[in-house]
């Protein structure tokens, strides 16, 4: 992002740094009404019901084993209850994590060509390379807003489009952690880490090599925080769900 330039009352030409802060609040706000609206849309909520109904079939399927109907009548009580614990877990991922995400992404990007920048020797442009990093956000915004449009179009649960390298995986049956890291690899998320890079560059904070390193650095850590993450509570709720 290039810096603006503009006359002052002195006839003076007063060079105006480039702010990060209000453009990181309008991809926030569009963040944010993309999530509210792929809830409304049943996107979110859908895959949370399919799973809540894979449990309850199972209950009644193993329903022979139990004491009693009343047991098993309680235990898909008890499955059905949990639908609102599980969708606030949801909601306070795409609506707390998420944007929280955002903020540290772009930070942690221009942190690390600000401190590239300083072990190469060269001048320190932290205001711009944080400003520059936020206009990027884009990217993830836009991958969400595709997500949406696949959503409504096809009229499936969020969990059944995908803009990323999962999309290649041959049918059948596949481990958690790979499926997780492939879904992790989303086409948006790919090309924004390399727009960072360039943009890096480009501003002379460093060279390709090392920009590029750092943003692959920096989406590995992203990735294996969002695997583990989504392995963990996947994984407490696969328990939760078959628990008879």
């Amino acid at each position: 992002m290039e810096l603006a330039a503009t006359l002052g009352t002195s006839g003076s030409i007063r060079v105006e740094e480039p702010r990060g802060a209000p453009m990181l609040g309008l991809w926030l706000a569009l963040m944010l009404a993309l999530y509210a609206a792929m809830w409304a849309s049943g996107g979110r909520s859908a895959a949370l019901t399919t799973a809540l109904e894979g449990g309850v079939t199972r209950i009644e399927r193993d329903g022979a084993a139990a004491p009693s109907d009343e047991a098993v009548r309680k235990a898909v009580a008890m499955q059905r209850a949990a639908f609102g614990f599980w969708a606030t877990v949801r909601l306070l991922g795409d609506f707390l994590f998420e944007p929280a995400a955002m903020a540290l992404r772009a930070g942690a990007a221009a942190v690390g060509f600000t401190a590239c920048a300083a072990l190469a020797g060269r001048p320190l442009k932290f205001e711009p390379a944080w400003a520059g990093c936020v206009r990027l956000q884009g990217w993830w915004v836009l991958g969400l807003a595709v997500r949406l449009g696949l959503v409504v179009w096809l009229r499936r649960s969020e969990d059944d489009v995908d803009t990323s390298l999962a999309l290649f995986l041959p049918p059948g049956t596949h481990q958690a952690a790979v499926w997780l890291a492939l879904r992790g690899l989303d086409a948006f998320a790919i090309v924004g880490w390399l727009a960072l890079a360039l943009a890096g560059r480009r501003r002379g904070d460093a060279n390709l090599a090392v920009a590029l390193g750092l943003c692959g650095v920096l989406g590995a850590v992203e990735l294996a925080a969002r695997v583990g993450a989504a392995w963990f509570v996947g994984s407490a709720m696969r328990l939760a769900l078959i628990a008879s």
